[in-house]
């Protein structure tokens, strides 16, 4: 994608004098600066929010069925005016346990139809202020999710693998960067959960998007 680039630009706040011309490729395209990380205009205006779970066990298994158990269940309310835009899905484990299965992560969806999910609510927390309001999600957290209807596999996340009798070590954190792959528009039901349980198993989770006006 080119981005069609002018010739002059405005001053920086830094300079003195004079318009500085605005340096583009062969074909008139602007130039993109990292001076920033990808993610921190969207995190200084209050945008992005996380939930997350610190469990010494793994959540309930979860194929997406009504009203089921996930590690993460949001419900976007209809009225928000608000998408849900899905930047990354985090799994540390310490240990897988000593329950011999096969174990990955998946993300179900399904619109309410006007039908709002309801269970125990675990407030959001903004990644930029740390505190926990703001967001327009109503988020649980390894908790049952009343109302939910049937919801469809959209998109397959981590895969742990095959594990065994033996608790193996994680050598370091999974992460799935959907990069906004994954929208809750207003009035959509999105979980995400394990294929299946593991026994005395240590694993924390985490689930990070960003707020966007609809």
């Amino acid at each position: 994608m080119i981005i069609q680039n002018q010739a002059g630009s405005l001053p920086s706040s830094r300079q003195a004098a004079g318009t500085p011309n605005n340096p583009g490729g062969t074909f008139g395209e602007a130039f993109v600066s990292e001076l920033a990380p990808v993610y921190y205009s969207l995190m200084k205006a209050g945008k992005i929010y996380s939930i997350s779970s610190a469990t010494t066990t793994t959540a309930t298994a979860f194929t997406g069925g009504a009203a089921g158990t996930p590690i993460f269940g949001i419900y976007n309310p209809a009225t928000s005016g608000t998408d849900l835009v899905i930047l990354q899905a985090r799994v540390g484990i310490r240990t897988t346990g000593t329950t011999a299965a096969t174990l990955d992560y998946n993300f179900f969806s399904v619109n309410q139809g006007g039908v709002a999910v309801t269970g125990t609510q675990t407030q959001c927390r903004n990644m930029y202020s740390q505190a926990s309001t703001g967001s327009v999600a109503y988020a649980m957290v390894n908790t049952a999710n009343t109302a939910a209807l049937a919801s469809t596999l959209i998109a397959p996340s981590i895969s742990v693998g095959n594990a065994t009798t033996t608790a193996g070590l994680n050598a370091g954190v999974l992460v799935d960067d959907v990069k906004g792959a994954i929208i809750v528009a207003p009035g959509v039901y999105l979980a995400f959960g394990a294929s299946g349980t593991l026994a005395v198993a240590s694993v924390d989770y985490s689930l990070i998007w960003a707020e966007i006006p609809a």
